[in-house]
């Protein structure tokens, strides 16, 4: 594409129908948004057929919204352009400074869709819950076991309330243990697969809270959690829990310690002094 989409929305726009101007009305005042949101969501939105939508995007010879959403990515980082370009699929032919290129764009989309993701509302609701729990357990299955870990890891420098177990049988054994003050930290990138909506079935029947940390609004599990934390990337169908994901929901962990922090920053201090003291005597 020569230009780029948001000269090309511009310069094609007496040609518009009503109703795709606007949809070009609204991407072009909420551009960043737009790289971020459904098909669907854009449609409403723009009280617009999503079929409306379909044909806006080959009117402006792409593919589909999907590739109009990565020409909009590309048109609102100038600054990047050289790095956009370098996107996309690692392939055999591409360079060591290439593949570099490829991964680091991977993740900065990875942050940069997290970050307009996140829910200010849903963020302070999930640190109201862990504030006022008894313990907080961090749960995970496959790779998202790892962010659970590191979600422990990270906040028990600061309270000695939350735990993580990693094997499954003991995460169900835990969960039927919990009490109405108990909250668990569920990280799930789909929020539709067996093991946590078993989870989530014995955290009701317990009367314990959830605060579920997904892609996915509409999953299966969010209906019954407390608060609903979105983030990451769009995953191909055989990545089975991308890089990009784990990115993603790391940088949620470190929003939630830092909001948790903020709550009693002196005990939390006052805590790490005492972690730090003590983890200096394993320095050499």
């Amino acid at each position: 594409m020569g230009k780029n989409i948001v000269a090309l929305m511009l310069q094609e726009y007496e040609s518009f129908t009503r109703s795709e101007r606007k949809i070009a009305d609204f991407v072009l005042e909420h551009q960043k948004e737009t790289q971020y949101i459904s098909i669907t969501d854009l449609s409403a939105e723009c009280e617009v057929a999503v079929s409306t939508v379909s044909l806006f995007c080959r009117k402006l010879k792409l593919a589909g919204f999907n590739d109009f959403k990565l020409e909009l990515a590309r048109a609102t980082l100038p600054g990047e352009a050289e790095l956009n370009r370098s996107g996309g699929e690692i392939t055999r032919e591409d360079s060591r400074s290439q593949v570099m290129s490829k991964v680091l764009c991977s993740a900065q989309d990875a942050l940069n869709s997290a970050y307009h993701m996140l829910s200010e509302s849903a963020l302070e609701r999930a640190v109201d819950l862990m504030c006022g729990a008894g313990q907080v357990v961090c749960l995970g299955q496959g790779n998202h076991a790892v962010v659970a870990l590191a979600a422990w890891a990270q906040f028990s420098t600061t309270t000695s309330k939350f735990k993580t177990i990693q094997d499954s049988h003991m995460q169900i054994v835990t969960l039927s243990t919990l009490s109405p003050e108990d909250v668990v930290l569920y990280f799930s990138y789909s929020g539709a697969t067996h093991d946590v909506l078993e989870a989530t079935e014995v955290i009701r029947n317990r009367g314990a809270k959830l605060i579920l940390v997904t892609r996915y609004l509409n999953s299966p599990v969010s209906a019954y959690a407390d608060t609903v934390l979105l983030c990451g990337p769009n995953e191909q169908p055989c990545q089975f829990g991308s890089s990009s994901a784990l990115i993603a929901q790391l940088y949620v962990v470190e929003v939630l310690l830092n909001e948790f922090i903020r709550r009693d920053p002196e005990r939390a201090a006052r805590n790490r002094q005492f972690v730090g003291k003590a983890l200096t005597q394993k320095c050499v």
